[in-house]
């Protein structure tokens, strides 16, 4: 997506002042996008056309609890205006982190941030000629935000191997996340850092300031609440269709992965035995896409 529309809150509104998409509260007998439709006609004067499902968000904040249900318009017609006098304007994506939001809004903005489709490397000491094949597999089109997963390699050779790693990613402006220890980053300048479900358990905090990406694999309920009350970026939520080696739950299915989905207040990736395929299928149980590994990890290019 190119901009999003971004108002202004009144300043006698809770919240007032901040940065806010548009939108409402459902009146009695209404469905989220027949609010959705009405609330933009009020507020900016366009119709909508065509939309989907982005994200929903529960948030508590010291007086009052909300749930978003956010949805991603693609299509109105009409000339925006402010209606009511209110300020608004298009940003990119990457410009909204520069807008202050009220906190629920957190996750909406990675949300969009995000890419559908987050490709997860194998284990390297599995995998003859690892660079060359991770070279081609960031070369794809759809890649945008590569983790390095590689817990079979002592930490120098880790190390190395992501920093080559990452010298690949600049070459296709890919962005790359390491499965390891948050000391790691301060040895390779990669994008972000990835926490296991122990690690996960481990912090009470955010690890790494804003300027990384922050995630974590999440299997059970608790996981996915300590996660959003840490402030991380997105979480893998699996294994949905087959198991993965390191995941220490059973397969989960759509119908769990979506009741779970719906919990967390950041962008949740299916992950275990998916591929691009599934991403819309994803997105219609509440997700942001899926986290792939061999369905994208590109062997004999």
């Amino acid at each position: 997506m190119d901009e999003i529309l971004v108002m202004k809150r009144p300043a006698d509104r809770h919240l007032g002042g901040l940065a806010e998409f548009p939108g409402g509260k459902l009146e009695a007998g209404e469905s989220p996008e027949s609010a959705l439709q009405r609330e933009l006609k009020e507020e900016l004067d366009i119709d909508m056309c065509r939309c989907r499902p982005l994200i929903q968000v529960p948030y508590s904040y010291a007086d009052r609890e909300v749930f978003l249900d956010v949805f991603l318009v693609t299509d109105y017609s009409g000339r925006v205006r402010g209606v009511e006098g209110q300020e608004f304007g298009w940003r990119s994506p990457r410009a909204l982190d520069s807008l202050h939001f009220p906190k629920a809004n957190h996750g909406i903005v990675r949300a969009l941030q995000l890419p559908g489709l987050v490709c997860v490397t194998p284990a390297a000491g599995q995998v003859r000629d690892f660079l060359r094949h991770f070279g081609n597999t960031v070369r794809q089109a759809e890649v945008s935000l590569v983790h390095f997963r590689s817990h079979d390699l002592g930490r120098q050779d880790y190390l190395q191997l992501a920093e080559d790693c990452l010298q690949e990613c600049h070459l296709h402006r890919v962005h790359l996340v390491l499965n390891a220890e948050a000391s790691l980053l301060e040895q390779v300048d990669a994008h972000g850092l990835h926490l296991t479900s122990r690690r996960l358990c481990a912090v009470n905090t955010r690890p790494l300031g804003k300027k990384y990406l922050v995630s974590a694999s999440c299997h059970t309920l608790d996981e996915v609440l300590r996660a959003s009350q840490t402030g991380l970026d997105y979480i893998f939520l699996g294994p949905v269709c087959e198991k993965v080696s390191s995941a220490p739950s059973d397969v989960l299915g759509w119908k769990q992965f979506a009741a779970l989905a719906r919990e967390s207040a950041i962008p949740v990736y299916a992950i275990g035995g998916l591929g691009v395929a599934d991403i819309e299928v994803a997105i219609a149980h509440g997700g942001q896409g899926v986290a792939a590994i061999r369905a994208v990890w590109q062997q004999d290019r």
